[in-house]
């Protein structure tokens, strides 16, 4: 192997690292962000070499890249804020969100809601919360999904 390419498997190889290291900074500022999850950076060979040696042939990396970048959805730990409002999900699943005047839905695991001047269960940005109707009986689910609205303090 030659100067030149050792020299670029090391550089790579930091730089690499550099990028990981964004990741774990990232996670380490939105440790107090509702709802964030950590992201894990995971590496990929991208090069290898077969070297002849006196005791026969061997694979050498060259070269190395950050496979990807996933985030990691375990359920966090649950503490308790003191607002009834505050919500959290336990396992897999997202709450869904409906923007004001529009049909588009989105998906969100930060469950710091609040109720509006209109009786809307909204999240920080405006966004209504979107659920559904549950049989008094069964406790079943009914009916298709739509905006949780409390009226007289009590919701269907």
């Amino acid at each position: 192997m030659s100067l030149s390419s050792s020299l670029f498997t090391g550089t790579i190889g930091l730089t690499n690292m550099g990028n990981a290291m964004q990741v774990v900074g990232n996670n380490i500022a939105n440790t107090n962000t509702v709802g964030f999850k950590k992201g894990r950076s995971t590496f990929a060979d991208t090069l290898s070499q077969n070297v002849a040696t006196q005791a026969g042939t061997a694979q050498v990396g060259r070269g190395m890249s950050i496979g990807a970048v996933d985030q990691n959805f375990d359920t966090g730990s649950f503490e308790s804020t003191g607002n009834a409002t505050d919500l959290s999900i336990g396992g897999d699943g997202f709450f869904v969100v409906r923007q004001s005047n529009s049909e588009n839905n989105f998906y969100t695991r930060a469950g710091n809601f609040h109720f509006d001047k209109s009786g809307q269960l909204v999240n920080p940005e405006g966004y209504i919360v979107q659920g559904w109707e549950l049989d008094e009986d069964t406790g079943e689910d009914q009916g298709a999904i739509k905006d949780i609205v409390l009226k007289a303090f009590t919701s269907p």
